[in-house]
């Protein structure tokens, strides 16, 4: 096994690892904040349901469902970024915060390192390979 697989794997599971930590934590963050239940429901289906959409692609290891789900996590990011003056909710805060951060680097390299592994340097060499002029 080349090394720029393994570092892609090791990537990939630190990934996962901290997309389902998310997907855990912030249903219970977003329910603890919001009293009004309707609201509860309007922002789980806002901020987190999304997030489920990516779950079948990611454990199958599709490299493309790890380059659109850096978007994805912006979501967590921002909502949890938005609480993080409060103080009875900064733990909640930093921790959806850091578990994006960390997903989104260890997606990117996850990326990078399959494809490095596969023998693609340059975008002009993925393009080849997909058949793209």
């Amino acid at each position: 096994m080349n090394i720029h697989l393994k570092k892609a794997l090791r990537a990939r599971l630190i990934a996962v690892s901290s997309y389902v930590a998310i997907i855990l934590t912030l249903p219970i963050f977003i329910w603890l904040n919001h009293d009004y239940s309707p609201m509860r429901w309007v922002s789980l289906a806002i901020w987190w349901l999304p997030l489920l959409f990516a779950l079948p692609g990611m454990f199958k290891g599709k490299t493309y469902t790890y380059g659109w789900t850096g978007f994805i996590i912006l979501l967590p990011f921002f909502y949890a970024f938005y609480f993080i003056i409060e103080p009875d909710k900064l733990l909640w805060s930093i921790s959806i915060v850091i578990l994006s951060v960390i997903y989104f680097l260890m997606s990117v390299s996850y990326v990078k390192q399959y494809a490095l592994s596969q023998g693609i340097k340059t975008n002009a060499e993925a393009k080849k390979v997909k058949g793209i002029k």
